[in-house]
């Protein structure tokens, strides 16, 4: 019986062949688990067949016709690209019927496939879990509801597991960037780091993230960093695409509580669904509130707090000399007032000195000259990046 519905999947094209192959290759996979329906596909751009094309083949044979925008959210493309055609495909067919399936958006689905590709590389227990770190990347949006909705889905993979952090960046269009993300990663000490880039497909993109990686990898050995797997082809992958389908064919939008978690069984926090719970959660959570009270803080905040060795050792090495330097550079910037330069009594590092320690970030600098105030206030206290070569091994 030849289907009533025709599904166009939308991709956003690619200058790769492989990515755009990819893309195909999925929407093939799915096709098979629908028979019911005639699933056919087109791009936004960079390849073919373009929306409009795509269409207008349908219309003659389909009056019926849903666009399914296979993305991770909805953004501009979505929002305006496709009702920007569709304004033109009605004039033409006046009788048929078009409707546009929400994107992939925040599904805990998506959540529990996100969680399922870190697993492949890291460990299960929580003692080393709380010693590993994780990165999130994406591509990154102009439009800020779909950047605001990655971070969402960041949030919620954090919530049901150990991790010493959980960090969401982006490889392009917005901040924060992978590089500068890393550079935060690295402050955090972390011995083993993760980087999840959460993409459907594969491409110049992926390719960018594992260069990126290599290269913090040998700036910071001592850290244990990889690489994911991107989404790709997944079973959770094709419930969340038949769910939208089928929302749109029925009519049904879906509800921001559909990822609560006390109604959706989220990867780590089922104890928390039911109504009793529920209820009892947010009595907790009004009583946290009203017994809350805002801090004031009377003084301007410090950006670091900087102490330098001045024992014997390190005195005998140039201490004193790398201080006055130090804060000689800061005024200069006319940043005096943002850091603090302490000189510090012993701190148990003789012989490797002169010993820097910059606060909060608790990182460790060894055998600092004054040759190298430069670097260190115009790299980690002015930009949070850390001068690696100077990083005591006590980090390490």
């Amino acid at each position: 019986m030849k289907p009533e519905i025709a599904v166009l999947v939308l991709g956003h094209g690619s200058r790769e062949e492989n990515s755009n192959l990819e893309f195909v290759s999925l929407v093939e996979a799915y096709s098979l688990t629908r028979p019911d329906l005639k699933i056919s596909h087109a791009y936004v751009e960079l390849a073919k067949p373009d929306l409009e094309t795509a269409l207008k083949e349908l219309c003659g044979e389909y009056s019926n016709i849903i666009i399914f925008p296979l993305f991770l959210y909805t953004s501009g493309h979505v929002k305006n690209d496709i009702p920007i055609v569709l304004d033109r495909i009605k004039f033409d067919f006046p009788t048929h019927s078009f409707k546009i399936a929400s994107s992939l958006g925040i599904h805990s689905k998506m959540v529990s496939l996100l969680r399922k590709r870190a697993e492949e590389f890291l460990p299960l227990n929580v003692e080393q879990s709380s010693k590993t770190g994780v990165i999130i990347v994406n591509r990154g949006s102009s439009d800020p509801d779909a950047n605001g909705d990655f971070y969402k889905t960041v949030r919620l993979f954090q919530e049901g597991n150990f991790f010493s952090f959980v960090l969401p960046s982006f490889i392009g269009i917005t901040s924060p960037l992978l590089p500068d993300t890393l550079e935060m990663a690295s402050k955090l000490r972390p011995e083993r780091l993760l980087v999840v880039p959460y993409f459907l497909f594969g491409g110049k993109l992926i390719q960018k993230i594992s260069s990126l990686v290599q290269n913090f990898s040998e700036k910071f050995p001592w850290i244990k960093t990889e690489v994911s797997s991107y989404l790709g082809p997944d079973p959770e992958l094709f419930s969340v695409i038949d769910e939208r389908i089928q929302d749109c064919i029925s009519g049904k939008l879906s509800l921001p509580c559909d990822t609560c978690e006390y109604r959706t069984q989220l990867p780590g926090l089922s104890k928390k669904v039911g109504g009793l719970k529920a209820l009892l959660w947010s009595i907790r959570h009004l009583e946290t509130h009203n017994q809350a009270a805002p801090h004031l803080f009377p003084h301007r905040n410090l950006q670091k707090h900087i102490f330098v060795c001045e024992n014997i050792d390190c005195a005998s090495k140039g201490s004193s000399a790398l201080v006055s330097r130090i804060r000689s550079i800061l005024k200069v910037q006319g940043r005096q007032s943002d850091f603090k330069i302490s000189r510090s009594s012993c701190m148990g590092r003789c012989g490797e000195g002169p010993v820097v320690v910059v606060y909060p970030d608790g990182v460790w600098y060894q055998k600092v000259s004054v040759e190298d105030a430069e670097d260190l206030v115009s790299e980690h206290l002015l930009q949070d990046r850390l001068v690696s070569r100077l990083v005591d091994n006590i980090m390490q």
